[in-house]
């Protein structure tokens, strides 16, 4: 009872005062966590790592809540019934889903849903008693699949690593890895999506490209005056000139390689590794490369 008390107790008050509510009542909360006023999380475990984010006006309500590094779970957002929502790191929970955890849903490394999904794991109404069918099942979201936004899943459904959902798709049944799915009911596209890594140069090319896009949007929406000069960015933070390079000692690094130069913030492009340091700069780079280039970096330990 004391526990759901401050549980209902987090939902009025702004952060940082809420995570602190949510620790009293045994939650397992990481570094700069960002849980926004008005969220309702009742839960009999809670553990939610660095840098992960829940936003206004989502309701929780289930046996177990795990949101891994720099996760988030939208607006308005509801997660509701008696088993668990597993999600593991770098994943995105879309604004306005709908989540029916009467079974586990588990989100593995780098996947997500857009707005407006709805995602279930049982089918029952009408009664059994008359031949109706019920069916509940836990479902399994494999790595680095996207869901997009307006789609349903039902019980049972296991989403292969790789693949993605067209938008307003309905899958009831079970995909393989690396597939295309579009519907209602969902067909499959029965051609696997094929990627390619770039090698070092072509990593090389893609971080001096994110530079220049990175310093064009900063001048044209933020009216900073910034350059680049030889591949490198020159910024300006709070009158201090601030370098920004590839591959070479600066004040932040974009990483290709595995040799990162000591003592010195970096994202490295190779690995999608960051080290622990955070500066408004630091920060700024990198919610555009996850806007735009879909990276998300987990703390190197």
């Amino acid at each position: 009872m004391i526990k759901t008390i401050l549980q209902i107790t987090a939902f009025f008050f702004p952060k940082p005062f809420n995570i602190w509510f949510h620790r009293l009542a045994g939650g397992m909360i990481g570094k700069s966590v960002s849980i926004d006023f008005g969220v309702l999380i009742l839960a009999k475990k809670l553990k939610i790592q660095d840098h992960a984010k829940i936003k206004f006006g989502s309701f929780i309500s289930i046996r177990e809540l795990r949101l891994g590094e720099k996760s988030s779970i939208g607006y308005f957002t509801l997660i509701k019934g008696i088993s668990d929502f597993l999600v593991s790191d770098a994943c995105v929970i879309g604004a306005r889903s709908i989540i029916n955890c009467e079974e586990t849903i588990k989100f593995e490394y780098y996947s997500g849903c857009g707005p407006g999904c709805y995602i279930y794991t049982h089918g029952s109404f009408l009664p059994v008693t008359e031949g109706y069918r019920t069916f509940f099942a836990p479902i399994v979201v494999e790595e680095k699949v996207w869901i997009q936004m307006n789609c349903k899943i039902g019980p049972g459904v296991k989403i292969g690593r790789g693949s993605i959902l067209m938008p307003g798709t309905v899958l009831l049944e079970s995909i393989g890895e690396n597939r295309s799915v579009v519907g209602n009911p969902a067909k499959l596209i029965n051609i696997p999506l094929f990627r390619t890594k770039p090698d070092g140069k072509k990593l090389d090319n893609l971080a001096i490209e994110i530079l220049e896009k990175f310093c064009n949007w900063s001048n044209e929406f933020d009216d900073e005056n910034w350059s680049i000069v030889n591949d490198s960015l020159i910024a300006y933070f709070k009158k201090r000139e601030l370098k920004i390079t590839v591959n070479d000692d600066g004040d932040i690094i974009l990483c290709t390689q595995t040799n990162i130069p000591p003592n010195r913030m970096y994202f490295n492009l190779a690995t999608l590794k960051t080290d622990p340091r955070h500066h408004p700069l630091k920060q700024k780079l990198e919610e555009f490369m996850r806007l735009y280039y879909g990276l998300t970096f987990l703390t190197e330990s």
